[in-house]
């Protein structure tokens, strides 16, 4: 077992250092003294408390990495293993009777079952025949003459004069009330979001005209997974390791003015408040643990 410890806290330790979180940060994020953590990764299990303690831990720490805890403490108690065994080699299948008896018994099988396949392309061929027999035969029938007997035209000066202006009235009718529509639309505000300031550890972005609640949506990308924090009055509201292409998302409580979102590998997501884009990447930052502060101002009502 003390081999698999060692095993499992390299790989746990290398999984922290992966996501840029320190020691101290996972302290803070699975609520287990950092002594124990220090354990844990140098495989010394027996400092814990106890066996209890060792799984409970262990799969703490595991899920705020992105590791898969159960099997982690699975292979703790033995019952699996951190390589999967190699696959089985296929039995090979067993024939019965000679090459020749079998070559014998295909020559002489039932010769209807050979023939499905004729038959089969046979009716397709047919029934194309009849689509298309069909096809020319209703053309022929629906042929109208091109020029029509003036005696069966017939036009009313008087009728056509006045629907003309029956149809202007209601196209004028119809399209004050959608300019209206277009007119209460544009004086809807939109929520802005402006850049205040970006530095390598924060960026703070201020919110105006908002509409609450405030909806937050995180968009991994293909680089690798992130740990996510969303902090209120100094306390986390929603916490998750986000895998790369995943998508997930929360919502602010209600008249929330301050929040932060902390990033462990802040390069590796993008994020939208009601569905504007918060831009805190830049090129010559590097895109390591940060965290997004937001200034929310609501909207008042009129």
């Amino acid at each position: 077992m003390a081999n698999e410890a060692t095993t499992i806290g390299t790989r746990l330790r290398q999984a922290r250092l992966n996501k840029n979180i320190s020691l101290d940060e996972l302290q803070q994020i699975t609520k287990i003294q950092k002594r124990y953590l220090e354990a844990i990764e140098s495989g010394e299990l027996d400092l814990l408390p106890g066996s209890f303690y060792v799984r409970a831990f262990v799969k703490q720490y595991a899920q705020a990495v992105g590791e898969d805890g159960d099997k982690l403490v699975a292979v703790l108690a033995g019952k699996e293993t951190l390589t999967p065994p190699p696959p089985k080699r296929p039995q090979p299948e067993t024939i019965q009777g000679s090459r020749k008896s079998l070559h014998v018994e295909e020559k002489t099988g039932n010769p209807v079952m050979r023939l499905l396949p004729v038959i089969f392309f046979g009716l397709v061929a047919l029934v194309i025949v009849v689509i298309v027999f069909y096809m020319t035969w209703q053309d022929r029938n629906n042929q109208t003459p091109m020029i029509a007997d003036n005696s069966s035209v017939v036009v009313d000066q008087a009728t056509t004069t006045t629907s003309k202006v029956a149809e202007s009235s209601t196209k004028e009718s119809e399209s004050k009330p959608a300019e209206s529509t277009k007119e209460s639309e544009k004086k809807e505000k939109e929520m802005a979001v402006k850049l205040d300031s970006n530095t390598q550890t924060e960026a703070v972005f201020s919110l105006s005209d908002a509409k609450g609640p405030i909806k937050l949506d995180f968009v991994g990308n293909a680089n690798g997974p992130c740990w996510i924090g969303v902090l209120v009055n100094n306390g986390y509201v929603y916490q998750y390791t986000l895998q790369a292409g995943e998508t997930q998302s929360t919502t602010l409580p209600e008249a929330v003015t301050n929040a932060t979102i902390v990033l462990g590998a802040s390069g590796n997501l993008s994020i939208k408040a009601n569905g504007k884009d918060l831009n805190y990447t830049d090129p010559n930052i590097p895109a390591l643990r940060k965290n997004v502060t937001l200034a929310i101002n609501y909207q008042t009502a009129e």
